[in-house]
């Protein structure tokens, strides 16, 4: 059977889409008028063989998609519906055409013999997904893997929305504060400037520093936009190689309170990734391998892999944890825990809600502090440029009188 793709014009004289399974365009063409639509527009989508090519965006789902996709897969599944239907079900009721087309394609490779996580990671999803369905296929727990899969991603997509929301209104509050400053510096003080060569009589130093602020921003504003392009440009180009992004996690490590929330919040990512693998049967390296990849810091990530080394060589995780120093102590003694009760995976998970929770308090307290300094900062510049634009005026009233 071949699934196509199409476009029609029902009896109400509403457009509809969708994709149908059938042997042929002519059987299809003949389903759709039987359900009384007018076909318009009736195509075969192409497998994902054909269309493997990395330059074409349409093979992979956006996050919030694939959350949606493995909640709706997990609850099909569990009610009975065998994964082809569920998989043409989620199809039909995805709203976006390329989202139709991709879990239309994975149902494809699954008619024609494919695994469901072979065809998953035809289509580039992510690592810990295809790993754990295929161990749900294995063990025939696939809809609760796609549940446990659901509430992973939305559990990381939460805390990435949290660190979203906590820098987002510190840099809006920011970005105000100059965009007000360079106005005033860059089209209020030139035009005060010229009453003031018209008054004559000396300027206090604080008008002279700021008019001679204002003329070099005038005079090299280009220049200053290029370079600040340039630097990000840079940077950009810079972080594409992983030695440098390893320096830069290094420089971040150093910032005190900065480098205890990142060093939680990875540590959650891969206690919770790797004890979802475990539960989910994965072998220990194997899932000690995948886990590693959702470590953001590369010194960090450099240090479980260590750990995945020492665990092959007969050594415990916790111990292999330990070496570099990355993971807190109580996550140690946690794992340590789990490891000798048989507990493993429920321990793992268990410190990673501890670190989510604590993360999310730092971020809260962070913000208190930031929020409030960047206003003082903001109110500091401007002022700073209202008593260079009112200490002249209060000078030329004194000479007037």
């Amino acid at each position: 059977m071949s699934l196509f793709a199409y476009e029609a014009i029902d009896a109400q004289g509403k457009r509809k889409k969708g994709q149908i399974d059938f042997d042929s365009e002519r059987a299809a063409r003949k389903h759709l008028r039987e359900l009384g639509l007018v076909v318009r527009k009736l195509e075969a989508v192409e497998q994902s063989r054909k269309t493997s090519d990395p330059s074409k965006a349409s093979s992979k789902l956006k996050p919030d998609e694939t959350v949606n996709f493995l909640q709706q897969l997990s609850t099909l599944i569990d009610s009975g519906m065998p994964l082809v239907d569920a998989l043409s079900s989620i199809a039909e009721g995805m709203e976006k055409p390329r989202s139709r087309q991709v879990v239309g394609s994975v149902r494809q490779q699954v008619l024609e013999g494919s695994s469901l996580a072979d065809a998953l990671r035809m289509h580039s999803f992510d690592d810990v997904i295809c790993n754990m369905v295929a161990a749900g296929e294995e063990t025939g727990q696939l809809d609760a893997v796609a549940t446990r899969l659901a509430e992973l991603l939305e559990r990381r997509q939460a805390l990435s929305q949290e660190l979203l929301s906590a820098t987002l209104y510190p840099v809006i509050i920011l970005m105000f504060g100059v965009v007000v400053m360079l106005f005033l510096l860059a089209v209020v003080i030139p035009q005060i400037v010229t009453v003031f060569e018209r008054a004559g009589g000396d300027l206090p130093a604080l008008t002279v520093f700021v008019i001679a602020t204002s003329e070099f921003i005038r005079s090299n504003g280009l220049l200053l936009i290029l370079l600040f392009s340039g630097s990000i440009f840079a940077y950009i180009m810079a972080m594409r190689k992983e030695a440098m992004r390893f320096k830069r996690d290094e420089v971040l490590l150093k910032i005190p309170v900065l480098s205890s929330l990142l060093l939680k919040t990875n540590t959650s990512r891969y206690t919770r990734t790797l004890g979802m693998l475990l539960d989910g049967g994965v072998p220990a390296l194997a899932a000690m391998k995948i886990a590693q990849q959702s470590v953001s810091l590369l010194p960090m990530r450099e240090a479980v892999t260590k750990a995945r080394d020492m665990l092959r060589e007969g050594a415990s995780l916790a111990d292999g944890l330990k070496t570099d120093g990355f993971v807190p102590l109580l996550a140690l003694r946690m794992i340590a825990v789990g490891e000798q009760s048989g507990t493993l995976a429920t321990m793992l998970i268990r410190v990673a809600d501890n670190y989510d929770k604590e993360a999310s308090r730092n971020i809260k307290r962070m913000l208190t502090i930031i929020e409030p300094m960047l206003v003082m900062g903001m109110a500091v510049g401007v002022g700073t440029l209202a008593m260079a634009i009112l200490l002249p005026i209060v000078e030329m009233n004194q000479l007037v009188n």
